[in-house]
C-alpha cells in the first residue's frame, strides 16, 4: 500500500513525489478520521528536497538504528536515529533529507487546523512558532502515538471522539513544550540569558544526577525557561541538541567507570539510564568506535 501523505515542493507549491517510496503496512486509511493520518511502514530510502507537509508531522523510528543526513542552517548534518526517537516537523516548514538506507517508521500526521482547533490552550495562531526537532526522546509523545496506533489496530473501535481526545492531549503537550507559547505568556524581561554560565549550571546538575532520569524539562527549569527556548538556544550555543549532549555525558561517565576492570557492563548501562545493555552497546560503539567489551580488553594491564 502506498502512503496517503501529501508532500509539496516549498518553492513551487506543487506536489512532490518524494513520499511515493513509502510502503505502508498498517494505515488509518478507511477510518473516519478527518485531518488525521497514521501509517506504519518502511522505505528503502527517502530523499525529500526542500519539501513541506500541511501537517504537524511526528515520525517515530522503529526496529534499527538509522544513519542519515538532514539540512540545517550550517549545511547537511549527519544524524543517527535510534528506535523510539521521533522527528517532529511543523506544517509548512521545509526540510531536506538524505536517507540512503532502509528506514522503518510510524508516522502520525495531523492537519494544522485539526491540531490547533482541538488544543484547549488559549492560542494566538499568528504568534506561535515551532521548532523542527530531530531525534526527540519524549515518552509522552511516543505514548500518545502508541495509543493512536492501537486504535488503528482495533479499526477505530472507540470512535472519532476518542481520537479527538488524543489530539487534544498531543497538541497540549507539544505546544507547551515545543513552541514559544509559554514564552508568549511571560512578562517582558522574564526570560533568562543563555550563555556558558548556564551550560556550567547544567553540567553541574547532570554530573550530580547522571545516574537518575534527567528530562529536558529538568534542564530547562534550571535556567527558568521554556522547553522550546531551551532546545532552540542550547543548539545555537553548543551545536548539538540537549539529547545528544546528555547522551555524550553519560557515555563519557560509562567509559570512566569501565576503566575500573571490576565494573560490570550490564550494571554500568543500567546505572546510567540506558534501557538495556544492547542499547548501551550500540550507543557506546557509535560514540567511541568500539563496543564496551572491546574497550575493556584494550585497557593496559593493571
Amino acid at each position: 500500500m502506498h502512503s496517503k501523505l501529501n508532500f509539496f515542493n516549498f518553492d513551487s507549491n506543487t506536489r512532490s513525489d518524494c513520499g511515493d517510496v513509502l510502503e505502508i503496512d498498517i494505515s488509518s486509511n478507511g477510518l473516519d478520521w478527518p485531518g488525521v493520518i497514521l501509517e506504519k511502514g518502511s522505505s528503502p530510502h527517502f530523499y525529500p528536497q526542500n519539501v513541506y507537509t500541511p501537517y504537524f508531522y511526528f515520525a517515530l523510528a522503529l526496529d534499527q538504528d538509522l544513519h542519515w543526513k538532514a539540512k540545517t542552517v550550517d549545511g547537511m548534518a549527519s544524524l543517527k536515529t535510534c528506535p523510539g526517537e521521533i522527528w517532529i516537523n511543523p506544517p509548512g516548514t521545509p526540510f531536506s533529507h538524505d536517507i540512503s538506507e532502509p528506514c522503518y517508521f510510524v508516522i502520525l500526521a495531523i492537519e494544522e487546523d485539526t491540531f490547533l482547533q482541538n488544543c484547549p490552550l488559549p492560542l494566538n495562531k499568528k504568534q506561535l512558532k515551532f521548532l523542527n526537532n530531530y531525534n526527540v526522546d519524549d515518552h509522552a509523545i511516543k505514548g500518545i502515538i502508541d495509543l493512536f496506533f492501537t486504535e488503528v489496530q482495533s479499526s477505530g473501535s472507540n470512535g472519532y471522539s476518542y481520537v479527538k481526545s488524543l489530539i487534544s492531549l498531543l497538541s497540549t503537550h507539544y505546544i507547551n513544550n515545543y513552541s514559544n507559547h509559554s514564552d508568549l505568556q511571560r512578562k517582558p524581561g522574564d526570560s533568562s540569558k543563555f550563555d556558558q554560565n548556564e551550560i556550567d549550571r547544567i553540567d553541574k546538575y547532570i554530573d550530580a544526577k547522571i545516574s537518575q532520569h534527567i528530562s529536558i524539562d529538568d534542564l530547562a527549569n534550571i535556567i527558568s525557561c521554556s522547553k522550546y527556548y531551551f532546545l532552540r538556544e542550547f543548539k545555537k550555543l553548543m551545536g548539538i541538541t540537549p539529547y545528544q549532549y546528555l547522551l555524550a555525558k553519560r557515555l563519557e561517565r560509562a567509559k570512566s567507570l569501565l576503566g575500573n576492570r571490576e565494573s560490570n557492563i550490564t550494571m554500568v548501562s543500567l546505572d546510567l539510564g540506558f534501557n538495556d545493555q544492547a542499547h548501551f552497546t550500540r550507543a557506546f560503539k557509535s560514540h567511541f568506535g568500539m563496543t564496551p567489551g572491546k574497550y575493556i580488553k584494550s585497557l593496559p594491564p593493571s
